[in-house]
């Protein structure tokens, strides 16, 4: 396998998990504010470990700063949707699944911006996989 969809395959598993952790905090009626704070602030921390285990200094292009802010606002509407989702009794079995289908607008924004090939064998899978997200949700 090639370093991409091994690096891919740790994505799935680790965002499986905080998937599933998500679903935790949820059923425990945690303050949903105070974990997204302290989960952010890991996330930063460990950032800066990064920077300087890898010896790079801060930059940042102010295009891409900008870039970084939207998406972060995003991310924050996403996580908090998804926490709120469980935390208001949300099966995981259901809002996970959904979440999932983001891909209906990932996968094109790909094909469109980045100018990636559609191909058939990649319209098929991509129909199989959100086919399945939808069966799931059922």
């Amino acid at each position: 396998m090639n370093m991409p969809i091994i690096l891919a395959l740790v994505g799935m598993i680790t965002a499986g998990v905080i998937s599933f952790l998500w679903q935790v905090v949820g059923a425990d009626k945690m303050y949903l504010p105070s974990w997204m704070l302290v989960q952010s602030g890991t996330v930063a921390i460990g950032s800066i470990v990064v920077h300087v285990w890898q010896r790079n200094a801060f930059h940042m292009p102010p295009r891409m700063a900008a870039l970084a802010v939207t998406s972060g606002m995003i991310a924050l509407i996403s996580v908090a949707a998804t926490l709120y989702a469980l935390r208001l009794g949300g099966q995981g079995s259901i809002v996970f699944p959904l979440v999932s289908l983001g891909v209906i607008t990932a996968v094109p924004l790909s094909f469109i911006v980045f100018r990636e090939p559609v191909t058939t064998t990649k319209l098929i899978g991509l129909a199989l996989g959100v086919g399945s997200i939808v069966v799931l949700t059922r």
